[in-house]
């Protein structure tokens, strides 16, 4: 039964899948991440770091391109190993499920991207690069770059990476996140 319910609500969240926005660069607020291939929903979030939707073969040489080192996949249910063979490229997998956000999977996601970029640049990203990896990266805005949560929150749901508004989970998460706690458990100053 509770395979069928997330069955389910995996089917939900795809039918739902909202069209990244395709505005231009120069519309975007600068401080957001800057689209690099929006049919990838692949974005610049700074030099060390990018964020994606599940990465395809076709994908690789944009990579490759770019000097991504690591792939973070937050998928739970899908490897990168296959796409990632032979090509240079690192892959590490923290499986976090949407429905089911908690400290422990977001430290431990951050800190496998902070360890990931001592490396050289990564890319973190789940199935569409809007939910899960939204939430990391705005995780990663507040501990690293000083963002507030509202600005977190605003590049999540409103930055064109298709954020499905179903998981109200994750923006709630964000707002009761206690800060402090996460920046101890990912050991930052």
């Amino acid at each position: 039964m509770l395979c069928l319910s997330l069955l389910s609500l995996q089917q939900d969240a795809a039918a739902t899948q909202a069209t990244p926005q395709t505005s231009t660069d120069s519309q975007r607020p600068q401080q957001w991440a800057q689209a690099v291939d929006t049919s990838a929903n692949l974005f610049k979030v700074n030099d060390q770091f990018y964020r994606s939707a599940q990465i395809q073969s076709e994908l690789l040489p944009t990579l490759q391109s770019l000097g991504i080192k690591t792939v973070v996949s937050l998928r739970a249910f899908h490897s990168d190993e296959q796409i990632l063979k032979n090509s240079g490229i690192r892959m590490q997998r923290i499986g976090i499920n949407t429905w089911d956000i908690n400290d422990n999977n977001v430290i431990l996601a951050l800190r496998t991207l902070r360890n990931a970029q001592q490396q050289g640049p990564v890319l973190l990203h789940c199935q569409h690069g809007a939910d899960r990896t939204g939430l990391i990266t705005a995780m990663y805005r507040i501990l690293y770059q000083s963002w507030t949560k509202e600005q977190a929150l605003e590049e999540l749901t409103q930055g064109g990476y298709g954020y499905h508004s179903m998981w109200k989970n994750i923006p709630d998460y964000l707002r009761r996140a206690d800060i402090e706690k996460i920046r101890q458990g990912v050991n930052l100053p």
